[in-house]
């Protein structure tokens, strides 16, 4: 940690729990989420020592002052790298992690407005007791967070063979054990040190076959949905860390056939409520799709496979009545995607990644138009049909992928 500022205000040298948040510039209201974690520390596991590390990769040092300047119980380290991606500050509070010798390691994310006390016992508990990583579950409208549910939960599930509705999950949670195969895996690549560090964790965590766990947090954080600029920039980072990873762990998805259930933890102890209504702009959705094809045309031609290609330009010419961008097709085309991202240059790489993403946006309007009407239980019966075309092709990606 060479370059990483540290400030350890207690001197402290061992700890039980630590509870990792990042930050960047003080966008969130990162005092309030502090204050959140402490009493749920306090609360449930006053009789352990516990440390919070805010890990920042900010300019103005804003996050600093909000983080240290806030009062707690339990003892605080700051981080900061200034400049660095997300992932490299958070990488960094692993190895703090390791180096305080703590048995439960815990992500969570200052734009959680809707953080509790409780969240602490429902993360910290399974992972004290016998799992080893613990994802979160949550009840969300079934138009939101679409890039997960479309491509990177059918992907790993299928890659990996765990069903982890959230892999790329804001809240997680590691045992000793997992955290110290996982800081010294040799995949850290620039996708994982921006943004894609969680989803990194999540995916190294299924790889080693211990017991996981999903436990059920509510509502997800109210955060605005991203379009433009910062949205390519998140889906490159999410998506490529995902592509970035297959060859590197080849030895462990090679073996999978099929996924598995996933235990659900917690989810009988709460009053679900129905989530908050969002409305998203489907025929900008249409308008990129029909870009892609002006910028990226002969790139998916030699991407893809000539019949997948057929198929995408015979959607091209459906109207939005009848828009249809079919599973079969969408998992073939993330599978030569994925074969075509092995072994190629950063240049190529960013480039596929970019041409990526007006598919997306295609099968992201598809999905909308076919569960408009849907329940949300009814919609996920539709994720899970995506889910099963990527298994059931799965051999596709493997026969292709030489050693």
């Amino acid at each position: 940690m060479k370059d990483a500022v540290q400030v350890n205000v207690d001197g402290i040298e061992t700890a039980d729990i630590i509870v990792s948040i990042p930050s960047c510039n003080n966008r969130c209201d990162l005092s309030t989420v502090v204050s959140v974690v402490d009493k749920g520390l306090v609360e449930f596991f006053g009789s352990r020592t516990s440390v919070i590390i805010n890990c920042d990769f900010g300019f103005d040092g804003s996050s600093r002052n909000a983080f240290l300047e806030t009062e707690t119980q339990v003892h605080k380290i700051y981080l900061g790298s200034e400049g660095s991606g997300k992932g490299r500050v958070l990488r960094y509070s692993l190895k703090k992690a390791l180096e305080l010798d703590a048995k439960v390691f815990v992500i969570i994310h200052p734009d959680a407005q809707n953080v509790q006390p409780v969240w602490m016992k429902k993360l910290v508990e399974p992972v004290s007791a016998n799992f080893y990583y613990v994802a979160p579950l949550y009840v969300r409208h079934k138009d939101q967070d679409l890039l997960n549910s479309i491509i990177i939960y059918p992907l790993t599930r299928s890659l990996y063979g765990w069903r982890i509705r959230r892999p790329m999950g804001e809240e997680l949670a590691f045992r000793r054990d997992i955290l110290e195969n996982i800081v010294k895996e040799d995949i850290w690549n620039r996708y994982i040190e921006n943004d894609g560090l969680n989803i990194c964790l999540s995916t190294l965590a299924m790889c080693y076959r211990k017991p996981m766990g999903q436990v059920f947090m509510g509502q997800p954080r109210k955060a605005a949905l991203q379009d433009g600029e910062k949205f390519i920039t998140q889906f490159k980072n999410l998506v490529g860390t995902i592509l970035s990873l297959m060859e590197p762990l080849v030895s462990y998805w090679k073996k999978v056939k099929w996924s598995r259930p996933t235990a659900i933890l917690g989810i009988d102890t709460e009053d679900v409520e129905p989530p908050e209504e969002i409305s998203i702009d489907t025929d900008s959705l249409h308008e990129r799709f029909m870009d892609g094809f002006r910028k990226y045309e002969e790139f998916w031609r030699e991407i893809v496979s000539e019949s997948v290609f057929n198929k995408v330009q015979e959607i091209r010419n459906l109207d939005m009545h009848h828009f249809n961008f079919p599973d079969q097709t969408w998992t073939m085309l993330i599978y030569d995607f994925a074969l075509a991202f092995r072994e190629k240059d950063k240049e190529f790489r960013e480039h596929l990644l970019e041409a990526l993403v007006p598919l997306y946006f295609g099968k992201a309007l598809s999905y909308i138009r076919r569960t408009e009407r849907m329940s949300i239980q009814q919609a996920e019966d539709c994720i899970e049909s995506q889910c099963m075309a990527f298994e059931e092709n799965k051999p596709y990606l493997v026969s292709r992928w030489h050693d």
